[in-house]
């Protein structure tokens, strides 16, 4: 501002997330209805732990970086394979298409874990489980993980990319839909 105080808008220093709040936090019903209606893509995000393939749905994963190629994605610290994901060297994120319409639901409920990884995994226990025929399969070595209030955020440095042809799976409104093209 002109008479030298701080702005609400001051930029932050580049790296730094902790800062005071100046505004009041969303009502949490009236956010999670809003993040509900945004449209997304689906991956299982998987790894080995124990000797074991664990995993689970997301819906919040974006490109981060081309040089080098790097993606994020979030997991609630509550959901059953999050300290697996948290504790592995290498995830695989598959991000389904319509077909997967099982897979996700398998994936997205704990009770029926014991039903993940069947026949359509490649489960090769030096690289993370990957979807055989997913849309696209991004595998490689998490280059970090960041404490983000409810969430882990994670950041995989990609090592391996395959993709085909087809349409994604949806997360949309508290359900999975299919892509109208127009």
């Amino acid at each position: 501002m002109a008479d030298g105080s701080a702005s609400a808008h001051t930029p932050v220093e580049a790296g730094v997330c902790d800062v005071v709040r100046l505004w009041p936090p969303a009502d949490p019903a009236a956010f999670k209805d809003g993040l509900a209606r945004l449209a997304s893509g689906v991956a299982v995000a998987a790894c080995w732990s124990d000797g074991q393939p664990r995993g689970l749905l997301v819906n919040s994963l974006t490109g981060l970086s081309t040089e080098p190629p790097r993606v994020l994605f979030c997991v609630r610290k509550a959901a059953s394979s999050h300290d697996a994901l948290l504790a592995a060297e290498a995830i695989s994120l598959s991000i389904l298409t319509p077909d997967h319409a099982a897979e996700a639901e398998r994936f997205s409920r704990p009770d029926l874990a014991r039903e993940r990884f069947g026949d359509a995994w490649r489960l090769n226990p030096v690289e993370p489980p990957v979807l055989t025929d997913a849309l696209v399969a991004l595998s490689g070595p998490v280059h970090c993980r960041i404490d983000a209030g409810t969430h882990t955020v994670f950041i995989l440095d990609v090592s391996v990319t395959q993709s085909r042809d087809a349409q994604p799976l949806v997360y949309f409104d508290r359900g999975f839909e299919t892509l109208a093209r127009g």
